[in-house]
């Protein structure tokens, strides 16, 4: 129970920080100095990303390019100006959902949907290098999402006891016996040895259920 808890604590370091993808690399904060905050990558060719802070409004910097966001807020839904380097403009919108829609100048909706080879984004016609979506995400920290999730790593620790307790201990396994009150309505008050031989079955799958699980967890944005 010690090494678990020690894990759980351990394991938060990582739930607890906040992520955010573009052209699916995920980048995380690596430092904040006065009001610029730099968010960096796994990926050997994804660029640093810096997002200077001026109150409701933002700029970021990536390969030494400026993208210009202003925040105006509307009637429960958040709309923000992206403005490009190549000077295109477009308009994100949020609604309470979080759902991101993208216009154009003209006011056409604007895909969001990428296409990638091998991990590379396919760059179709009349497409931004980074779509007005993904740097409104990048640009403000509340709509980052927490990487992964505590409460699934919990639960896969909790069931990973349960299954061991089941495969493992007969005292165990007749008090799940005792509990699913089956012996009330059998001719036998005590478990066969079938019902021992399919708690510890039983055990062995709650058991690679919880690694699955546990391994799951920390893929869930």
């Amino acid at each position: 129970m010690i090494l678990i808890g020690f894990i759980i604590v351990m394991a938060n370091t990582y739930f607890s920080k906040s992520v955010f993808f573009i052209n699916q690399h995920k980048y995380k904060q690596v430092s904040s100095q006065n009001n610029t905050i730099s968010y960096r990558s796994g990926s050997v060719d994804a660029p640093t990303i810096d997002v200077h802070i001026n109150d409701q409004n933002r700029k970021i910097l990536i390969n030494n390019e400026a993208y210009f966001i202003y925040n105006a807020k509307g009637m429960g839904v958040n709309k923000y100006s992206v403005t490009y380097p190549n000077g295109h403009k477009y308009e994100v919108v949020v609604n309470q959902s979080q759902f991101f829609m993208s216009y154009d100048e003209h006011g056409e909706y604007v895909s969001e949907i990428s296409f990638y080879v091998n991990g590379q984004r396919i760059i179709q016609e009349g497409e931004e290098e980074y779509l007005p979506s993904a740097l409104v995400i990048a640009a403000y920290s509340e709509h980052h999402t927490k990487q992964g999730s505590l409460a699934l790593f919990i639960l896969s620790w909790l069931l990973l006891i349960y299954g061991w307790c089941g495969f493992r201990y007969e005292k165990f396994q007749k008090f799940l016996f005792l509990i699913s009150l089956r012996w009330i309505w059998t001719n036998d008050h005590e478990p066969s040895d079938f019902y021992y031989f399919m708690s510890k079955v039983g055990g062995v799958l709650v058991m690679i259920g919880s690694i699955v699980l546990a391994i799951k967890s920390f893929f869930i944005y």
